[in-house]
């Protein structure tokens, strides 16, 4: 390979080979925009604080496809050396690049990122006041809790609901009397995910929930028997009595099995044990040891809430094991996990649980939440049901950089089963949906796609014309 001279071959050897002084060569490599866009991605994915000056010296690539990746690269990294070049960067005229950016300064967190977020709360645009609200989540530092109130008063749903979002992650006790007070919203998501974030702080009493049980929609009554079955205690359970005879079954359904744990913990192997020298871990293998994993899916469902990340990872992952379809919707909600290791071991669990799975992660990709929303669309790929295909197909368009860019690897994961319908996608009135159907294209690498491909090339919009074009390059080296 000569020095100055890369192709996207070199580009894997170098990721192969875990050659990061390579892979910054090819950063700087001023002939091939993709060249440079895939070493930042590489190094996103396998770069150290020892890159983040060549990554830095990056921002200011005349390629805003290069410069987006880069700045997902720092937030991958998550070097605070990154963060004052990155706040510098956010005067880039590109909302996506900036929404980039928010979403890396999240990542990343610290003091300087926290004030920058309070400035970037109150951006006109709806997406970058959403990021912003995400990424006060992620930092989750108690001192962003009143600008996240404030937020629950934007005029835009999404943003609204990433706030409720954003203060389940942080908890603080001083949220819980304006969520009571959102609780009014008329739309049953927003009351649904209110309950739910209130269920995760500690201070909460039990009122509110036992309040939703009268609800006029299913969905909030359901969440509000989840929440008061953790609480496991006489009060609670007097309620759910009360409510056993809900005209939905869904919620009847909740209610029964609650009530079937809570007469069987006093006599039954599932009791949880509670002897304190031994390991919450080793607790829980105790019990699917005693009762046998098939017959522990209940109780497993039940630790993915348990306070102990270390249970609720290992209970994700024998759902998966088992692959009881029972689990599908629990692991769902795993996946908003606080703990990566427990969301990510959820969307592994999911995808060894397949076909029951397809269609609840269908429904996820229409989360407020961009994170949840890629891993729904990882696990659709590894799953590669072809139910999948239309629904990620539309998914093209959404408003996350990210979960555009992961949906169109999902869609090249199906191979051959996805082409036809890609190729239709080329022609979609988005231009966000062009340029990714043409990326899909590209990594699946078949050479019928080459005529639909070069027919982009007179797209309209430059982006699409990249992308076509490399997609082009990909599938033309394997012929």
């Amino acid at each position: 390979m000569a020095i100055f001279s890369f192709n996207e071959d070199d580009i894997e050897d170098l990721i192969e080979k875990k050659d990061l002084k390579g892979l910054v060569k090819a950063l700087n490599y001023k002939s091939d925009n993709f060249i440079r866009y895939k070493a930042a991605e590489a190094l996103g994915q396998i770069g150290t604080g020892s890159q983040v000056d060549a990554l830095i010296k990056a921002l200011n690539d005349e390629d805003d496809s290069v410069r987006e990746m880069v700045i997902y690269a720092l937030g991958e990294i998550g070097d605070k050396k990154a963060v004052m070049p990155l706040i510098a960067n956010y005067e880039d005229e590109d909302d996506e690049i900036r929404a980039m950016t928010i979403y890396s300064l999240g990542e990343i967190g610290g003091r300087d990122a926290l004030e920058f977020m309070r400035f970037a709360i109150n951006e006109e645009n709806e997406n970058l006041r959403i990021r912003a609200v995400e990424a006060l989540g992620k930092i989750s530092n108690p001192n962003s809790v009143d600008e996240l109130i404030s937020a629950l008063d934007d005029e835009k749903d999404d943003v609204k609901l990433s706030a409720i979002t954003a203060l389940g992650e942080i908890a603080n006790g001083k949220a819980i009397k304006p969520l009571i007070e959102t609780f009014d919203d008329e739309k049953w998501n927003m009351r649904r995910l209110c309950l739910q974030t209130l269920g995760r702080i500690d201070e909460c009493t039990i009122e509110p929930f036992i309040n939703a049980l009268n609800d006029e929609d299913w969905h909030v009554r359901d969440k509000a028997v989840e929440i008061i079955g953790k609480y496991a205690d006489e009060e609670g359970i007097k309620y759910l009595n009360q409510i056993i005879n809900d005209p939905d079954d869904d919620v009847k359904g909740r209610a029964s099995n609650i009530l079937k744990e809570w007469e069987m913990k006093e006599t039954s192997p599932i009791k949880k044990p509670v002897h304190k020298k031994k390991s919450p871990q080793h607790r829980l293998e105790e019990v699917i040891d005693k009762i046998g994993k098939d017959e522990a899916v209940d109780i497993l469902i039940e630790y993915l809430n348990d306070d102990n990340p270390e249970i609720r990872h290992r209970s994700a992952e024998v759902l998966g094991e088992i692959g009881d379809e029972r689990a599908v919707i629990p692991l769902i909600n795993a996946m908003k996990d606080e703990k990566h290791s427990v969301q990510w071991r959820a969307k592994e669990a999911l995808r060894k649980i397949g076909s029951p799975a397809v269609l609840p992660l269908i429904e996820t990709m229409n989360d407020a939440n961009p994170d949840i929303r890629r891993r729904a669309v990882c696990a659709l790929g590894d799953i590669g049901d072809e139910r999948a295909i239309s629904p990620l197909i539309e998914n093209l368009n959404d408003k996350d950089a990210i979960v555009r860019l992961k949906t169109a690897i999902s869609l090249s994961k199906f191979g051959e089963k996805a082409i036809n319908p890609l190729t239709k996608a080329l022609k979609n009135e988005n231009f966000e949906v062009r340029e990714k159907a043409a990326l899909a294209l590209g990594e699946i690498g078949n050479p019928i796609a080459l005529k639909p491909l070069e027919d982009s090339l007179a797209d309209e919009n430059p982006y699409v014309r990249n992308g076509a074009a490399n997609a082009i390059k990909l599938i033309k080296k394997h012929l």
